[in-house]
């Protein structure tokens, strides 16, 4: 900008003709959803029976999995991947992270409701909290 500056400057171009204004900085996105699962093992992240019922299970509450971010991490990088990503919302699918935040919500992973159809109960009532949190 500086360097356009000097150059309408040195043809005689007046000030009023060309704007000074600064570009801005990038405001940093939030991102609105956050899905964070500990084992690759029956991932989400890969196509799959877990991945088609996480699309289910987050439509059933108006949500496009494609508005979302999922990642498969390891357990001791969980905590440290959500502070250097913030989010609205943060879905933790693993049962062994413990959080007091109140937009981080631990959920079984899809492969254990595939597993054990008595989750899925559980899985709604978070579910709905989420919807509530992403309106």
């Amino acid at each position: 900008m500086q360097l356009r500056s000097k150059y309408l400057e040195a043809l005689g171009i007046p000030d009023f003709l060309y704007s000074k204004i600064k570009p801005k900085k990038n405001p940093v996105l939030l991102l609105k959803l956050l899905v964070v699962e500990a084992e690759s093992q029956g991932s989400f992240c890969i196509k799959g029976d877990s991945q088609k019922l996480l699309i289910r299970m987050l439509a059933s509450i108006d949500f496009d999995i494609k508005h979302a971010h999922l990642v498969s991490l390891d357990k001791t990088q969980i905590y440290e991947y959500i502070k250097n990503n913030p989010a609205e919302v943060v879905l933790v699918m693993d049962s062994s992270y413990e959080s007091t935040k109140p937009a981080i919500f631990l959920m079984h992973h899809p492969r254990d409701i595939l597993k054990n159809s008595n989750l899925k109960r559980e899985s709604w009532e978070v579910l709905k909290k989420v919807k509530q949190c992403l309106k």
